[in-house]
């Protein structure tokens, strides 16, 4: 019963309540209407008083909150809903107004209810704190004009990843005025808004004279925050404590990303300052200096903008000028104007406006100017910019410095020179010592390239200057110092009055008239002469009006005598006469302030005792000094004050101890009185001869490039400034002083020490802690680099970072014995060559510790097995991978015992059953490899066997070069293929397994293979190669070059999958098979050759993909017996530029495609080379009718094609229309139209059968000819030529091949025909049998050929004499005999002499000749000077007993090369006196002698002669 109550009464509840609310709408109608319309008018206030403020914000240049807007839309619809209600409220009477209407007091009642609510609700929301924020401006926008310089973008994505990485805060980027710094920041900023890696970027301009208040208001502009603090302090403060609040980190709230720009920074800038937080935000820089970016403001990343490449700059200017430049007239003039502006951006952009739409006068105008670099006119903002560079150097000396490198040569200056200028001029202030002035030298150098004023050099020790900064430099230094720098032409000296207002003069390698008999430059402090002018002559008395001069520097002048004027300059400080020719020298003494003398690479034979009285002398250079004998006793010890004494590649002659007044030359222990020495270059060629306590007296030397023992060769530039090599015959117990320098060495060379079985042990170098790079060579005792097996786990070589290790015969380890950890952890570079005994490198614990190795190179070492070897049971339980994780190179080469880069005991009992092993495993790691070059090795397989594990040594790889393995039946497997992204180039050489490149692996073979960055592919001599990979399509976008080259086998370079593994006998015989179809994709292949590839038909199939071979420039084939032709008929020609097919079986260029219209028209637009040798059964270029054009066609080789007529056999007049694709009987046409071809032929090859069409043309088609290649003329054929040669004026070259003549005259005809061949400077006859003289005595020919150049003659079986005994060749540079077997004696001793300007003789198989130079009788026996012969090449020459048997003097001032071989009855050179000055190496019989200078010619040649004939003789009796 209660329950049912319960019910009851919850569902009386349940009808009531609803009931009673419904009631009370009707009951509470007026009031609800009334509260509504109250609360209404409320609102309605409220948003006027909103509106009143959002229009106050608007005047202030506020942006309205979203939410207020918002709310304004909803307050206006709510106000008109409520309306509506109040509105309807008259209605609420029915039956004329007398009644209430119940149903609408209900439905009003209702709506005021409900409208209230949300009034009220309004009226809340509506209580702003305010309605408005203050605008970020517009702030950075899209760059306008930026070009996208591929120079610049990497620069810009390395900046991004930079602002990127979360341990950097501050990036700076710096570079000259006018680079581009700030373009590049503000495209820097576009793209980070545009990537959304911050939310906020603002940019402020710093300068040079930076305004704190400007720079805080433009920040807080583009952040939006508002500064009204009175004191800059005050509105540091308040930035950053807007920027913190930006930053910083709040729970549930995203962190805002802030990046701040700082444009243009000259010095430093304290952030703090200006309210920049150290943390929360990121900076980024630009600034010219480098220093101020990383020293100053302590930016954690620098980025240097360089000038722009040639190429961007050219093709910037050509955008900004328009197509004007295009015009020919203008095209040359506009090359060298843009090239004035030397890539820099402002400048090139200044100049292309200005000279947009402009004739070419005022190019040439501006030109001028750029030359000049006139600073008012269009140089001006690009002056502004470097003045202010210059203005803001720091310092009293840097100026002058910066000065002084705009006198030399902007493209390389020694920094040797601007110490010996420097130093001579007093730039270095308080600093009196040598070593003293290079610190402070270096140290301003450095701060001038922190300023981008400087450039780094191409080479060490030197620095450059931009072409632009160069000229500013020049400039400033005029209209400051009154100095005259020639930078251009310079056609007369100044008047007298100007002269002596300059300070300075410098003169580099520019053509200048005549010195003045004297010069009056009373003021002048430095005169500087570099110079191209052989001839230039200085006068007697030029410097008798330089009273103060304190610098002269004269380069590559003829100073035989010295000038007596020089007396004159008693405060000259600096001399230097490098490259002089130079005699007598005593007058130098006189010079007694004089504080540096160089006389590197001058031809001093003395060095006179007057040197001695130099007292102040710091530096003295007799570097390259090579015919210096005599060094006058007690000068060097007199120069007690010497600091740098530089004598490499010079003065070998010591004598042995002794009173001075018993020698005549320098001693060795003159140098231990040079106590200040710092500097020291020498060569000791006798180890006997160093006294025993020589160099204890060198213990303050910091550079040196000592060399003890004969044979070094100082032509190497060595990069380390302490170099050390020794070559000692006896054993070795060094003294005391050559351990300490020992210690030291940076750079160390051992040769042919006998009794050191260690370096470590045997040498005392404590640990050779200070070395870097280590050369062993020829020391056959040496064992072990490092055998620490009696002395304990030691500590060496902590610091080498180059190891080269070259025939060490009995090298068992490079380390034997126990290191400590960290040794030798540095090592990058390790080589090793021709060390037999050698079967590892490293164990597996010293592996470990190589951590920063980058080359492995390891050549000819018979017994070498692995690199890595387990040498102990600690390495054979090491089971963890060795990780070489900076190897970048790996060479191994002609190692015949080499099985696998390393291996455990268990892979090799596998190896023992017959399981090959691979190159690599898993056990060892390379993972940045990028060069791998494999030759001559027997290693059946590269990768390991393990699909499912990529080898992680090849992600990287860049290259591949595989020679000469026999073993490799293929190279990769196809899932390799993926992970090879990076590979640039792949090179297969001569492995005669090879089958196919990349086999099928796994499932989903024969889907796409890709090479993303593959450029150059090459596969040469392979012979049983099939394919190169078995896919559906082979994607190659950036293969550049490719090479298919002796693989007979090669039919198609990629197979189907389906058809892959189809025996060849059932496949079915497509007798036109292409190798190459639509599965290759090579959009940009530029070069493609194929060779001997004997079983292909077809080159291209006719169905190719569109875009592949579509960029060919170079297409060579070579060999193809079976080769039907050379293109399909739809293959594009439009990029073709060189055409070469050699020795095929073509008989037509163009295959015929059925349903082909007839008279097709085959245009090559670009071609420039044509050849076509050896081609058989070549008939025609097309079967059928067709026209083709060659419009740029410049060479031309056509022979040994008998079947095709090459020119048409009829022509008529050049006036008349002429029909050149006529047919033949045969139904051919010829190869090619005169008309369309030869007026740009600059290179002819002409066969007999071919001339006499040539005959007809007008002379004018061959006006460009230089060239003329002349086949298979016999005397027969020779009688045309009388007119023929002619048409050639302007030929510069004649190769004749293949004639059956007896004399070369003939061939050109009648003597008055001789004058034809004078614009010859290049002759070569080769395959001449019948020839047996170029030409007789008092023949035309004499005074024809004496232009000639180069001469080569080759394969000439009857020639009896090179030329008449007269003869004269006096411009001859080269001259070349091969296989002359009737030539005696190649030239006599007149024309020998006329060989003045010869550089290269070399003279092979001439089985009769016995000497190169014979006499003409008894007459006198002069000097022969050969003065520019630097390689002298005598081969296969087996009657040859000399090169003159008379004793005629012979010199050769330049002769560096020297090479006889198999020459066995060569038993001297000559029988006179001989000098060989420049000398260094000999070789004899395949013995190279090095270190030859200073030894006698003919003295070497007999004892090598002996040992060699010795040497033959013993393995003949074995």
């Amino acid at each position: 019963m209660e329950i049912v109550i319960s019910i009851v009464a919850k569902v009386a509840e349940l009808l009531v309540v609803p009931i009673k609310r419904q009631i009370g709408y009707v009951i509470d109608c007026n009031t609800n209407i009334q509260n509504l319309k109250n609360e209404v008018e409320k609102l309605t206030d409220a948003k006027t008083r909103v509106i009143h403020s959002i229009e106050e914000a608007r005047r202030n240049g506020e942006e309205i909150e979203v939410d207020v807007e918002n709310w304004l839309r909803s307050v206006d619809g709510v106000i008109e809903g409520g309306g509506g209600v109040v509105g309807d409220e008259s209605s609420k009477k029915c039956f004329m107004g007398l009644c209430p209407d119940l149903n609408i007091r209900y439905r009003l009642g209702k709506a005021a209810k409900k409208e209230l609510s949300v009034v009220v609700d309004l009226q809340e929301k509506g209580k702003f704190e305010g309605v408005s924020y203050r605008a970020a401006p517009s702030g950075i926008g899209l760059v306008k004009d930026y070009e996208a310089f591929e120079s610049r973008d990497s620069v810009l994505n390395a900046i991004v990843d930079a602002l990127k990485d979360g341990a950097v805060n501050m990036v700076g980027v710096y570079g000259m005025g006018g680079l581009g710094k700030t373009t590049l920041v503000l495209k820097v900023a576009e793209q980070v808004k545009e990537g959304r890696l911050f939310d906020k970027v603002v940019l402020a301009l710093v300068s040079h004279t930076p305004d704190i208040r400007r720079i805080q208001g433009e920040i807080a502009d583009g952040l939006g925050l508002k500064l009204d603090a009175e004191t800059d302090k005050g509105r540091a403060s308040q930035l950053c404590e807007g920027l913190k609040k930006m930053t910083c980190k709040i729970p549930e709230t995203r962190t805002m990303r802030v990046l701040v720009i700082l444009d243009d920074i000259w010095k430093e800038l304290k952030l703090e300052d200006v309210g920049i937080p150290h943390e929360g935000c990121k900076i980024l820089m630009s600034s010219r200096n480098e220093y101020v970016l990383s020293r100053e403001m302590g930016a954690n990343k620098n980025f240097p903008i360089q000038f722009l490449l040639a190429k961007e700059a050219w093709n910037f200017f050509e955008k900004m000028v328009g197509v004007a430049v295009k015009n020919p007239s203008l095209q040359l003039v506009a090359a060298e104007v843009a090239k004035r502006c030397a890539g820099l951006p402002i400048l090139l952009a200044t100049v292309a406006r200005a000279l947009k739409n402009k004739d070419l006068y005022a190019w040439k105008d501006a030109l001028t100017q750029l030359k000049r670099f006139d600073k008012d006119e269009i140089d001006k903002r690009v002056y502004s910019c470097l003045e202010l560079s210059y203005q803001n150097l720091r310092g009293d000396e840097i100026k002058p410095l910066f000065l002084l490198c705009g006198q030399l040569r902007s493209n390389n200056i020694l920094i040797s020179d601007l110490l010996r200028y420097g130093k001579g001029l007093d730039l270095f202030k308080g600093r009196s010592t040598l070593e003293e002035a290079r610190n402070r030298l270096h140290t301003l150098v450095d701060e001038l390239k922190a300023s981008c004023l400087l450039l780094e050099g191409d080479n060490d020790g030197s620095v450059k200057m931009h072409d632009v900064v160069h000229s500013f430099a020049i400039d400033v230094a005029s209209r400051d110092h009154h100095v005259l720098v020639v930078a251009d032409e310079f056609k007369e000296w100044p008047t007298n009055d100007v002269l002596q207002q300059y300070t300075g003069i410098s003169l580099p390698y520019r053509e200048i008239p005549d010195l003045p008999a004297i010069l009056e430059c009373p003021n002048l402090t430095s005169f500087v002469l570099l110079n191209k002018d052989p001839s230039l002559q200085i006068p007697d008395n030029v410097f008798r009006e330089m009273k103060e001069l304190k610098v002269l520097g004269l380069t590559a002048v003829n100073l035989s005598p010295l000038p007596s004027s020089l007396q004159f300059l008693e405060n000259l400080q600096t001399l230097c006469l490098d490259h002089c020719v130079l005699e007598d020298i005593s007058i130098v003494g006189e010079l007694k302030k004089l504080q540096v003398l160089s006389l590197n690479s001058s031809n001093l034979v003395c060095l006179p005792r007057e040197i001695r009285k130099l007292t102040r002398l710091l530096l003295l250079d007799l570097s390259n000094c090579e015919r210096l004998e005599v060094i006058s006793p007690n000068v060097l010890s007199s120069l007690t004050r010497l600091e740098d004494l530089y004598m490499g590649n010079s003065f070998l002659k010591w004598e042995a101890e002794g009173a001075s007044s018993e020698r005549n030359n320098a001693c060795l222990s003159e140098l231990k009185l040079l106590s200040n020495l710092i500097t020291l270059d020498m060569q000791i060629t006798d180890a006997d001869h160093m006294p025993k306590d020589l160099f204890l007296c060198f213990q303050k030397l910091e550079r040196f490039r000592i060399f003890i023992g004969d044979g070094w060769d100082w032509s190497v530039e060595d990069a380390t400034p302490r170099t050390l090599k020794l070559k000692l015959n006896t054993g070795i117990q060094l003294e005391e002083g050559v351990n300490t320098l020992l210690k030291i060495t940076e750079e160390l060379h051992l040769q042919e020490l006998n009794g050191v079985k260690s370096i470590l042990k045997d040498l005392d170098g404590e640990d050779f802690s200070q070395l870097k790079h280590l050369h062993v060579e020829n020391c056959p005792g040496v064992q072990y680099i490092i055998n620490s097996m009696r002395m304990g786990p030691r500590t060496a070589f902590l610091n080498l970072d180059s190891l080269f290790l070259e025939n060490l015969d009995n090298l068992e380890r490079i380390c034997h014995g126990q290191l400590m950890a960290e040794s030798p952890g540095n090592l990058r570079i390790l080589k090793v060559k021709s060390c037999h005994r050698l079967k590892n490198l490293f164990s597996v614990s010293m592996a470990r510790r190589l951590v920063r190795l980058e080359e492995i190179t390891i050549i000819d070492c018979k017994i070498m097995e692995e690199v890595v070897a387990e040498e102990s049971e600690s390495d054979a339980a090491d089971g963890e991978p060795i990780e070489f994780t900076q190897l970048r190179r790996l060479t191994l080469q002609c190692l015949p015992q080499f099985t696998s880069f390393h291996s455990n005991r268990r892979q090799k009992l596998l190896a023992s059953d017959g399981t090959s092993m691979s190159l690599f495993n898993t056990k060892v790691l390379f993972p940045n490899l990028e060069d791998l070059k494999l030759s001559s090795i027997k290693v059946e397989k590269i990768w390991h066997d393990q699909p499912a594990v990529q080898p992680p040594c090849v992600k990287n790889l860049a290259s591949i070069e595989i020679w000469y393995c026999s073993n490799l039946n293929y190279l990769l497997t196809s899932s390799m293929v993926e992970s090879l992204a990076q590979l640039e180039r792949l090179e297969i050489w001569n492995c005669e397994s090879m089958e196919e490149i990349v086999v099928p692996e796994g499932i989903g073979e024969g889907k796409m293979m890709l090479f993303p960055k593959l450029r150059r592919l090459v596969l040469h001599g392979l012979p049983k190669l099939t394919r190169f990979c078995t896919a559906n399509l082979l994607e190659c976008h950036s293969l550049k070059v490719l090479w298919l080259l002796q693989c007979p086998e090669l039919k198609e370079f990629i197979s189907n999958p389906s058809s892959a593994d189809v025996p060849a006998m059932s496949k079915p015989d497509n007798t036109k098979s292409a190798i190459f179809d639509d599965k290759v994709a090579f959009p940009d292949l530029e070069a493609f050759q194929i060779s001997d590839l004997d079983n292909l038909k077809v080159i291209w199939h006719n169905e190719l993909r569109a875009d592949s071979f579509c960029k060919l420039k170079t297409l060579a084939v070579r060999g193809g017996k079976n080769l039907l032709n050379i293109f399909p008929s739809k293959v594009s020609s439009l990029q073709l530029e060189k055409l070469v097919i050699v020795n095929c079986g073509v008989e037509e260029i163009v295959a015929k495609e059925e349903g082909l219209e007839e008279g097709p028209e085959f245009l090559f637009p670009k071609v420039t080379d044509l050849h076509l040798e050896k081609l058989p059964e070549l008939k025609r270029f097309y079967p059928g009718i067709h026209t083709s054009e060659w419009p740029k066609l410049k060479k031309l080789r056509v022979n040994d094609c008998e079947k095709i007529e090459i020119f048409p056999s009829e022509m008529k007049c050049s006036h008349e229309p002429c029909r050149e694709d006529h047919m033949d009987i045969e139904g051919q046409q010829p190869l090619l139209s005169f008309r369309k071809i030869f007026p740009n032929l600059e290179d002819l090859c002409l066969e007999s059968k071919d001339a006499s069409a040539l005959l007809k043309c007008p002379q004018y088609f061959f006006h460009k000819l230089k060239v003329l290649n002349l086949y298979c003329f016999g005397d027969a054929h020779a009688t045309f030529l009388f007119d023929l040669l002619p048409m050639f004026p302007n030929m510069e070259r004649l190769n004749v091949y293949r004639g059956t003549f007896e004399d070369f005259s003939r061939l050109v005809g009648m003597e008055e025909h001789a004058t034809v061949l004078s614009p010859i400077r290049h002759l070569a006859l080769y395959s001449l049998p019948c020839l047996e003289h170029l030409w007789k005595s008092n023949s035309q020919l004499d005074q024809a050929l004496q232009t000639l150049e180069t001469l080569e003659v080759q394969n000439c079986g009857s020639l009896i004499y090179l030329a008449p005994s007269r003869a004269s060749f006096q411009n001859l540079t080269n001259l070349d005999v091969w296989r002359c077997e009737r030539l005696v004696k190649l030239v006599t001793s007149t024309t020998a002499k006329s060989l003045a300007q010869l550089t290269t003789m070399i003279i092979w198989d001439c089985g009769m000749v016995t000497e190169i130079v014979a006499n003409e009788g008894e007459g006198i026996k002069d000097e022969i000077v050969f003065s520019k012969l630097e390689t002298l090449e005598l081969v296969d020459l087996p009657s040859l007993t000399s090169f003159c048997s008379e004793k005629h003097s012979f010199h050769f001032p330049s002769l560096v090369h020297y090479s006889v071989r198999r020459c066995p009855e060569m038993k001297f050179f000559s029988n006179g006196a001989l000098s060989t000055p420049k000398l260094r190496r000999v070789k004899f019989n395949d013995v190279e002698k090095k270190g030859f200078r200073g030894r006698n010619l003919n003295t070497t040649i007999q004892q090598l002669s002996t040992q060699t004939k010795a040497q033959i003789a013993e393995s003949s009796s074995s």
